[in-house]
Parts: structure tokens; C-alpha cells; sequence
């Protein structure tokens, strides 16, 4: 009788250490939204990779932040500690090597007992020897991790070994979902991550951290483009008219990517509109954040 494994492996870190774009090199599909710019993911999002006898369950966690400012912040960092005390049997520990301080590891939220693999990423860029090795004796000591591993998720060097280093520790377990599910997200979620990841990439400064995406409306239409409608919600005025731009050409250089990349995604036609609404300091109201999905 063949062994079936099956368990949740948490990607954790630092804001920006690319534990989105390793989800989504192990998957070999873009689930995840992408950005260079830091504090991109706010959800703590379902990943599987399977095969006949296993079937992993990777959490892509928020960065986890030593001391959150605002309201936003405290409840995502609720959820990353959530997802890496409470539901991983596996900690995949991510490392920026070209931006980490090895002298200031900080808090790793780490439950003792649950094993760790400590990752070193980037390591594509030109990065010394002794800066290598420095953080992996910092984070060594904090984590004490099982094995550690110097990958490149965005050039996919390294991420096959750590994927079988992984599968190898997950316990013995039958299937936690269905056969061929690739997440437990519905379709509307992934809208909406898709346009905040549009708008990551065409804004800056403070634009994309103050932008939260409500799809309104996800309707399939037999023989005709699905029909989507979300609502982006900023926190002043002033960011309303920069999304919009002059004349709208913004907003709708915007729309035009965001339907482009949907429709890549779900592999058929739709219609998409984008509507703004001011909802003034969203991030700090406990209320809005709810509403809009982020309950840590």
C-alpha cells in the first residue's frame, strides 16, 4: 500500500523576500501577485502542489513586521503569526540576501517543535561570501533550522531541491482537498488581486498601500464576457484624482491591464470596470477593514 503525505508549509519572512514569487514557482502557475515594491501580499494565501502520493499546502503569508503601525498592518501580522504558529507542520524561513541585516534578525514568530527549512533568497545577485555566510549563522541560531538552502525563486535555481526537501518532511496523511484544486480562493478573490497588483505596478509611493479592491460583482455569462465590477477604496481625495488621472487616462490604462491579466488568468473574455471611492483612513478603521476582508 503506498504512503500518502499530506501538511501545510508556511512561507515566511520579511516583507519582499519573494516568498510570493516561490509559491508561484512551485506551483508553475502565477497564483500569487508580484510587486518589487514591499508589503504586496494582505492575505494569507492557499497554494497546492500534489502528486499521487503527496499533496503540500503552502501558505503565502503577509511580511511579518516587528512593529505594525497601523490597524492594516496589526491584522495582517496577526494572520502571518497565525498561519506560522498555529497551521504549518513546516516553516519554509525566507531570507532576502541582499537587502537582510544579518546583525538584526528581530522576531521569527517561530513555534518551537515545528521543523525549518531556512531559505536564503536572491542568491542570483552578486552577493559575497562572508555576507552569505553571516546570515546564515544569524538566522542558524534563531531558527535552528533542519537544513538550509540558497535558491533563486525568480530564476527558479535551486527551488526543485528545496520542493523535494519538502515533500520528503510532510507527515503521513491523506488529502487535505480535492484532487486538481489548485487553492481554496473563489474566482472574485483573484480578481481583486489582480487589478491591486495592476495598480502596484502603474502607481507610486504611498498609492498602492492605500488602495483596497472590493469586487462588487463576478457574473458569468454563457457565450459573452464574464462581467466584473470592483470598487478601489483610497483614503483622500487626492489619491482619487491620481488613480483617475488626467482626463482618465490613468484609470483607464489601468482597467485595460487588469482585464488583460484576468483574462490570462481565468483563460476567457471579460468586461471589467473599475470605480473609485474615497473611504478616508481606511487602513486605521477596524470597521473598513473588516468590510474589506481583513479580519486578523
Amino acid at each position: 500500500m503506498t504512503i500518502h503525505k499530506a501538511g501545510f508549509v508556511a512561507l515566511a519572512g520579511r516583507p519582499n523576500v519573494g516568498k510570493s514569487t516561490l509559491l508561484n514557482s512551485l506551483l508553475k502557475f502565477k497564483l500569487s501577485i508580484v510587486s518589487h515594491k514591499p508589503q504586496t501580499t494582505r492575505h494569507r494565501l492557499l497554494g497546492i502542489v500534489e502528486g499521487e502520493d503527496f499533496q503540500a499546502c503552502f501558505l503565502d503569508t503577509p511580511g511579518l513586521i516587528d512593529t505594525p503601525t497601523d490597524s492594516l498592518q496589526k491584522s495582517l501580522h496577526v494572520e502571518s503569526s497565525r498561519a506560522i504558529r498555529e497551521d504549518a507542520d513546516l516553516i519554509v524561513y525566507m531570507v532576502d540576501v541582499v537587502e537582510t541585516d544579518p546583525k538584526a534578525v528581530g522576531q521569527t514568530h517561530v513555534r518551537e517543535g515545528v521543523p525549518v527549512l531556512l531559505v536564503l533568497n536572491k542568491c542570483d545577485r552578486e552577493v559575497a561570501e562572508p555576507r552569505l555566510a553571516a546570515l546564515e549563522a544569524a538566522y542558524s541560531a534563531a531558527l535552528k533550522p533542519q537544513k538550509i538552502f540558497r535558491i533563486s525563486a525568480l530564476k527558479n535555481q535551486g527551488v526543485s531541491e528545496l520542493k523535494d526537501e519538502i515533500i520528503s518532511r510532510l507527515p503521513e496523511s491523506p488529502a487535505f482537498y480535492e484532487k486538481g484544486q489548485l487553492s481554496d480562493r473563489w474566482e472574485r478573490f483573484f480578481a481583486s488581486e489582480i487589478v491591486r497588483e495592476q495598480v502596484f505596478d502603474l502607481y507610486h509611493d504611498e498609492i498602492p498601500h492605500a488602495v483596497a479592491v472590493v469586487v462588487e460583482t463576478f457574473r458569468e455569462n454563457k457565450g459573452k464576457p464574464d462581467d466584473v465590477f470592483a470598487t478601489l477604496y483610497v483614503e483622500r481625495d487626492g489619491q482619487k484624482g491620481i488613480i483617475i488621472g488626467k482626463g482618465g487616462k490613468d484609470l483607464h490604462r489601468l482597467t485595460e491591464r487588469s482585464q488583460a491579466m484576468l483574462e490570462q488568468f481565468l483563460g476567457r473574455k471579460v468586461s471589467l470596470e473599475l470605480w473609485i471611492k474615497v473611504r478616508k483612513d481606511w487602513r486605521k478603521d477596524p470597521r473598513s477593514l473588516k468590510e474589506f476582508g481583513y479580519s486578523g
